[in-house]
């Protein structure tokens, strides 16, 4: 079982996060002939650092907010490289990473082996730049839209994201605990993380992970959720909600109830009403 490595503090952890339009990719077992072609394949895009063991992979995991791992399944490294994937994928801490496995052209028992392994994507060398850069998007692409389902849902913490299989205890906790303090608007992060019994930086960094999310905006999330679920139910007026979940405007509520599910509480009710 992997273990998560000691994080530093919270001042120290948040700006390591990368919360920038780059996605940070760390290489694993590439000599510096592969890290530069994979620097020159992907641009500033995605800025690349590198891991010297599995150890040190799993210090720079800790850190950041989901960054895109590639690991490179030379010939003396095959083996260990698959294992290493599968522990990623079996983490509770780790699983969302995507991971993809650099492996030789034409081995069909290399591709079975990342399938099972729980690899997000395999590619055979010599790489193709064009089908590097498209394998990365389209991955980036599927979780954003798979992550904005997530947390535009009602009944998000019911549902299936990417990563979150062993994550469920931890979501129905958190979860738990905001619906318990919805009409409080002093719940933040530092309150939050002290009845989850995590650091900041820990649950920064796992919320990150699950939903692209701050706290703060999970937090907001879910009380937007909630009061989609009333106004479905057609409990109360729409200010009467308003306060159930938190807000003491009506005006905010609707700004923010309008970023969230594109409509406004009134539009959402008459919309469930007639559907």
């Amino acid at each position: 079982m992997i273990a998560p490595a000691t994080t530093g503090s919270m001042d120290s952890a948040i700006p390591a996060m990368g919360l920038t339009s780059t996605q940070n990719v760390v290489l694993l077992h590439c000599d510096k002939a592969m890290t530069d072609r994979l620097a020159q394949y992907l641009g500033d895009n995605y800025p690349l650092q590198s891991a010297r063991s599995e150890r040190h992979l799993l210090a720079m995991l800790e850190e950041q907010a989901l960054p895109l791992v590639i690991i490179n399944a030379t010939s003396g490294y095959r083996r260990e490289s698959i294992d290493i994937c599968s522990r990623l994928k079996a983490s509770p801490s780790f699983a969302p990473a995507l991971v993809i496995i650099l492996i030789p052209a034409n081995d069909p028992s290399a591709r079975l082996a990342c399938l099972e392994s729980g690899a997000d994507a395999w590619l055979e060398r010599p790489l193709s730049p064009d089908h590097l850069r498209a394998q990365l998007g389209a991955l980036l692409a599927n979780r954003r839209r798979l992550k904005t389902w997530f947390t535009r849902s009602p009944r998000s913490h019911l549902l299936p994201v990417p990563g979150a299989v062993n994550n469920h205890s931890f979501l129905d906790r958190l979860h738990d605990i905001i619906l318990g303090r919805l009409h409080d608007t002093t719940l933040d992060v530092g309150a939050m993380a002290k009845l989850m019994h995590v650091s900041r930086p820990t649950l920064y960094r796992k919320i990150r992970s699950l939903s692209d999310h701050t706290p703060n905006e999970w937090i907001t999330a879910i009380r937007l959720n909630k009061a989609a679920e009333l106004l479905s139910a057609g409990d109360g007026k729409v200010m009467e909600i308003a306060v159930k979940v938190g807000f003491h405007s009506r005006s905010n509520f609707g700004k923010a109830f309008l970023k969230h599910f594109g409509m406004t509480p009134m539009e959402y009710r008459r919309t469930v009403s007639e559907s």
